[in-house]
C-alpha cells in the first residue's frame, strides 16, 4: 500500500516538478551571465580587444561616436509615433588603439542630444550595458550607413563588428532585475529538488498517516483495508474503513465513520460565454473537517456510482443534493445529522472481520 501510493504520488507530483525545473534552469542559464558580471563587476570596454567583443556586460566612458544610423520607434493606440531608442556607430577600445573596429551603441532617446552634440562638438558620457549580437535588420541599416560614407564591401568587412553595447538607462534597476529574475531561477530549482527528494522519500504520506491515526487504525490494519478496498475510479478506492483518494500529489484517506454528507457537483466551464466542457466531483463532508473533500470524477455516470456505493455500504451518510439539505447542513447541522448519521450505526454493513482488523 504505501509503496504504491508513493509511486502514485511521486507521478502526479512529476509534472509539476518537472515545470519548476524547467522554469528554473531557463531562468538562471538566461540570466546566469549577467549575475555573474554584476557579482564580479562590468568589464571596461576599452580594455577589450577586436576578437574579445562577444558577450559581455560592459561600462564604458564613450568620448566619440560617428553619428546615428537607425532608431526604434513605438505608436501607443490613438498616440503619435515616438522614438524610444537611438542606434550610433562607436569604435572599440582605446582612442590610441591601432586595432580597431566600428560597432554600435543603442542608447535611449534621452541620449540623443548630448550623443549628437558628442558627434560634432565632442564630450563624454558615461554608459554601462550589455554587448549582443545585432539582428539582421539593425545589421542592414549599419552596413547601409557606413556604405553609404565611403566604405567599400571590402572595407567594411574588415573594420566593422556585427555587435551592439545595449546602454541601460539605469543600471541599478536593470542589476536589481537581472538578480531578482537570476534568484527565482535558482528558488525554483530549489523547490523542483525538494519536491522530488519529498516524493522519493515518502513525505507526501504524511497526511495519510495522520489520517490513519485520526482513528487510531494501525498502519498494518490500513494496509488490509486498502487491499480489499475496492477502486471506483482512479486514485479512488473504498474500502470498509477508510476512503482512499489524491489531494493533488498527498495520498489521503477519509475515515468512512466520519461521513456526513455526499452528492455530485457538475460544473460547466465556458471561456467568452461559450461553453468549453464540463467536469464532475464528488463533494464530500465529513467530521472534523474544516472544509469539504472534492474529489475529481471522469463522468457523471462514475459519479453516481459511487454514490450509490456509499449509500449502500454506508447507511449514516445522506447522498444527493438539494438546496434544503445544504441549508440544514451549514445552518442547523444538529439536526441533519439527526437524518442518519447519529441515528444509524456506524457498524452497519460491515462484517466481524471488518470489525477486527
Amino acid at each position: 500500500m504505501f509503496e504504491k501510493l508513493k509511486k502514485d504520488s511521486l507521478k502526479s507530483s512529476l509534472w509539476a516538478t518537472v515545470l519548476f525545473f524547467a522554469i528554473g534552469l531557463a531562468l538562471v542559464i538566461y540570466f546566469g551571465l549577467g549575475a555573474w558580471y554584476i557579482v564580479t563587476g562590468y568589464v571596461p570596454f576599452v580594455e577589450l580587444t577586436p576578437d574579445e567583443i562577444k558577450n559581455q556586460w560592459v561600462a564604458v566612458e564613450l568620448t566619440e561616436n560617428y553619428g546615428s544610423f537607425a532608431e526604434t520607434t513605438e505608436k501607443r493606440e490613438n498616440g503619435p509615433e515616438t522614438t524610444i531608442n537611438v542606434y550610433y556607430v562607436i569604435a572599440t577600445g582605446d582612442y590610441y588603439d591601432t586595432d580597431y573596429r566600428f560597432m554600435a551603441i543603442d542608447v535611449p532617446v534621452s541620449y540623443e542630444k548630448e550623443m549628437n552634440k558628442m558627434a560634432e562638438q565632442g564630450g563624454s558620457i558615461v554608459f554601462s550595458g550589455r554587448i549582443r549580437k545585432m539582428d539582421d535588420d539593425i545589421y542592414r541599416y549599419f552596413k547601409e550607413y557606413c556604405t553609404d560614407a565611403g566604405m567599400t564591401e571590402e572595407e567594411f568587412e574588415e573594420t566593422t563588428l556585427p555587435y551592439v553595447l545595449k546602454a541601460y538607462d539605469s543600471e541599478t534597476a536593470e542589476n536589481a532585475g537581472t538578480m531578482i529574475a537570476f534568484s527565482i531561477g535558482v528558488l525554483f530549482l530549489i523547490l523542483a529538488l525538494w519536491r522530488l527528494v519529498k516524493a522519493l522519500s515518502g513525505g507526501y504520506l504524511k497526511a495519510l498517516k495522520a489520517d490513519l491515526a485520526s482513528i487510531n487504525v494501525s498502519e498494518l490494519s490500513a494496509e488490509s483495508d486498502w487491499n480489499s478496498a475496492m477502486e471506483v475510479t482512479k486514485g479512488m478506492r473504498i474500502g470498509r474503513l477508510f476512503t482512499y483518494y489524491m489531494d493533488g500529489t498527498n495520498p489521503r484517506a477519509l475515515p468512512n465513520s466520519k461521513m456526513h454528507w455526499a452528492y455530485q457537483l457538475t460544473t460547466t466551464h465556458r471561456t467568452n460565454g461559450i461553453k468549453t466542457g464540463t467536469s464532475y466531483s464528488l463533494m464530500i463532508w465529513a467530521e472534523g473537517y474544516k472544509k469539504n473533500i472534492s474529489i475529481l470524477v471522469p463522468n457523471e455516470a462514475s459519479a453516481q456510482d459511487i454514490l450509490n456505493r456509499i449509500g449502500s455500504m454506508f447507511p449514516w451518510v445522506v447522498t444527493g443534493y438539494s438546496d434544503e439539505l445544504s441549508t440544514m447542513y451549514h445552518k442547523n447541522r444538529a439536526q441533519f445529522l439527526q437524518l442518519r448519521y447519529n441515528t444509524v450505526d456506524h457498524n452497519s454493513g460491515m462484517t466481524g472481520a471488518d470489525l477486527f482488523r
